[in-house]
């Protein structure tokens, strides 16, 4: 069961929320909302959800069940001040409070650093990191870098134009994509691996969903494991547990074959947060470090064009889960939808931009140039 912060924009957007889950109006409509917080519990056990109301309540907010097909959710209204004054004067454990636990991941104002044995990322800035599809087939640039001198100039390009982080994969994953056995994955991709590592101090992170894949880059020197299927692969969250690297968790609807075919969610947000929170459980209970998990949304992958704007929008409500956030809209559909086939640059731009202002730690970008001007742009706005 998890608990998450709901923002809402204005009543009327509430409100809408609040009929489709067949709720009576909790509050009267008023102009300003920002004296109220809103939240949601969520899960599969009615009865946890139920002993968490109680907790709400004895925090002084008010618990609604909802009409949810899939699970127990209820929402929880309360009154900032009400909240202010009961955590001046007493504290719970994190561990059986879930409310005060995700009120106070989606409050902090810095998200912690994460530490490994081979690096650091400090999140006191934006990070970026610079795509490397090292296939034929990939959506935007498929067959560019598959040659190993090609894909070596390019990340070392990208690191120049000030990358971060160099994802680097051997699998399309572009919608409709069959799959990449690992054997060929691997020929893709560990030659260059091999002769970039001793080329760039910038971290190098592996984009498989095989747990093969995966661990012969991480003996070669590679950072991190970014896992469009978020660990689903028992193996894989073995690997992560024995080698201490950070994880990307992406959520993904199905797999790539299938995953946009009709996509639908009762609340997408809600849907993707119980989606991460089972998979950091398991993670967890195999000895994966939550502080070393990073959480990817995944627009479009299982996502309508309406699910990947809600999702950029609402993009601070992850951050009740504690972890933190990664977004990759660079080039995708859903942006070539609004700004034309000419104006993908200058969309995904946008996106990354407003992910940042709501509070992505990292964009995964083809376009790093451009984006890192961005990024400094924003960082300095944004203090």
């Amino acid at each position: 069961m998890i608990a998450r912060v709901r923002e809402y924009h204005s009543y009327s957007e509430a409100f809408a929320e609040w009929k489709r889950f067949n709720i009576a109006p909790p509050v009267e409509e008023r102009d300003e909302m920002r004296d109220l917080v809103f939240m949601f519990l969520e899960g599969d056990d009615a009865e946890e959800v139920g002993w968490m109301e109680f907790l709400a309540e004895d925090l002084g907010g008010n618990a609604f069940r909802c009409d949810s097909e899939a699970h127990t959710r209820s929402l929880l209204v309360f009154e900032t001040g009400v909240l202010r004054s009961q955590a001046s004067g007493r504290s719970r454990e994190p561990s059986i409070d879930p409310i005060s636990s995700a009120l106070q991941n989606y409050r902090r104002v810095e998200t912690p650093p994460i530490r490994w044995n081979r690096g650091r990322l400090d999140f006191d800035r934006t990070l970026v990191m610079g795509i490397l599809n090292v296939t034929p087939d990939s959506f935007s640039d498929g067959g560019k870098f598959l040659g190993k001198e090609e894909a070596l100039k390019r990340a070392l390009h990208m690191v120049e134009e000030g990358a971060d982080i160099i994802d680097i994969g051997g699998e399309s994953t572009r919608p409709g994509a069959e799959g990449t056995a690992p054997g060929v994955e691997l020929e893709r991709v560990m030659p260059i691996i091999r002769e970039f590592v001793p080329s760039t101090d910038a971290l190098i992170s592996i984009d498989t969903r095989h747990w093969e894949v995966a661990r012969e880059a991480l003996a070669n020197g590679v950072d991190m494991i970014n896992d469009v299927s978020g660990m689903r692969e028992p193996k894989m969250v073995e690997l992560a547990a024995e080698t201490g690297a950070p994880v990307i968790l992406m959520h993904m609807l199905g797999d790539p074959k299938t995953m946009q075919a009709a996509p639908h969610y009762e609340d997408v947000i809600g849907d993707i947060s119980l989606f991460f929170q089972e998979r950091m459980w398991e993670a967890k209970a195999a000895g994966v470090s939550m502080e070393r998990v990073i959480l990817d949304p995944g627009l479009g992958f299982g996502k309508t064009f309406e699910h990947n704007l809600q999702i950029i929008d609402r993009l601070r409500e992850f951050r009740s889960l504690g972890s933190p956030i990664l977004v990759g809209a660079s080039r995708k559909g859903f942006v070539g939808k609004i700004s034309g086939p000419e104006g993908r640059l200058e969309g995904s731009l946008a996106a990354a931009s407003a992910a940042i202002f709501n509070g992505a730690n990292i964009v995964r970008v083809h376009d790093v140039k451009e984006t890192v001007r961005a990024v400094r742009m924003i960082d300095a706005i944004r203090g």
